[in-house]
């Protein structure tokens, strides 16, 4: 068995669309504290309200995980982690060598809302509906492509998979040295054919050629990626909205892997292994004696 790997979530303060009656950033959590712990590699904490969290708590993990929107509304001016925090943060895994996480919406983070440029930095991309065109495709079964040459996170998980129900986020810049795990191709006839879009609560600038002309239109976009910073690593993925995508055996067999690769900068986590009494598990179909 390997060194346990400690993992700290960073989350609270999430839209409605994370926080509501029947879905909550708790369930994320939740989820995702079950995925990586049934794999017996890892120990996950969380801190629900992480603003002014310094180094004194951060350093003792191995790999921080952000679910943390910042803002009640989409439409909001979202409120940062706080320079002590940011510090920190920077801190762990440009100079210790660590890593960070960042999930789904989280790592959406506009200029006027004061994070700091490193923070796109260290993440190698900036999302950014007013900057990049950032923007959640029209809903349905989105296909996700694992980009070639394959990295230890995606190896061995399938060539073209789907999702269904989840925000798949396009309009991403990546910087350069980022490299792509997972794209979607962006094209125009699925928005062209939504029977509304944007919804209302979506914050998308569109310029004045309309939707065609959307940064990243007709082109994949990336899904998932990584970024090497200082001494540290960065891996980000923007699907994992709803338990259907958690659900997934890609998904299953990937995101711990990369949670893995940030923190340490290698890939031991194989897969969930489904045989013998292994295949009458629900979810998620790891071996938890190791």
């Amino acid at each position: 068995m390997s060194e346990i790997v400690n993992v700290l979530i960073l989350s609270g303060h999430m839209t409605r669309e994370h926080d509501n009656e029947v879905r909550s950033f708790r369930q994320h959590n939740e989820w995702l504290t079950t995925l990586l712990e049934d794999t017996g590699r890892f120990r996950v904490r969380v801190v629900e309200d992480p603003r002014g969290l310094g180094a004194e708590i951060i350093d003792k993990y191995d790999v921080v995980l952000v679910v943390f929107e910042g803002r009640d509304g989409y439409h909001e001016k979202a409120v940062g982690f706080g320079a002590e925090t940011d510090a920190a943060l920077l801190r762990l895994v440009h100079d210790h060598g660590k890593g960070i996480v960042w999930f789904h919406g989280s790592a959406a983070q506009e200029d006027s809302w004061g994070y700091p440029e490193e923070y796109n930095v260290m993440r190698g991309a900036k999302l950014s509906a007013w900057e990049t065109g950032l923007r959640p495709r029209p809903w349905g079964e989105a296909q996700l492509d694992t980009v070639e040459p394959r990295h230890p996170i995606t190896e061995g998980i399938s060539a073209r998979w789907t999702v269904t129900g989840d925000d798949i986020l396009t309009g991403v810049q990546l910087y350069d040295g980022a490299r792509a795990l997972l794209t979607t191709f962006d094209d125009l006839e699925s928005y062209e054919n939504a029977p509304v879009w944007p919804m209302s609560h979506y914050p998308v600038d569109i310029p004045p050629g309309g939707i065609a002309a959307l940064p990243g239109m007709n082109t994949d976009q990336p899904i998932a990626w990584i970024n090497e910073y200082g001494a540290g690593r960065s891996f980000t993925i923007t699907i994992g909205h709803d338990i259907d995508t958690f659900r997934r055996i890609e998904f299953i067999q990937m995101f711990p892997r990369g949670v893995e690769w940030a923190a340490t900068g290698a890939v031991s986590v194989t897969g969930p292994d489904r045989r013998g009494e292994r295949r009458f598990l629900p979810w998620p179909y790891y071996n938890r004696e190791g």
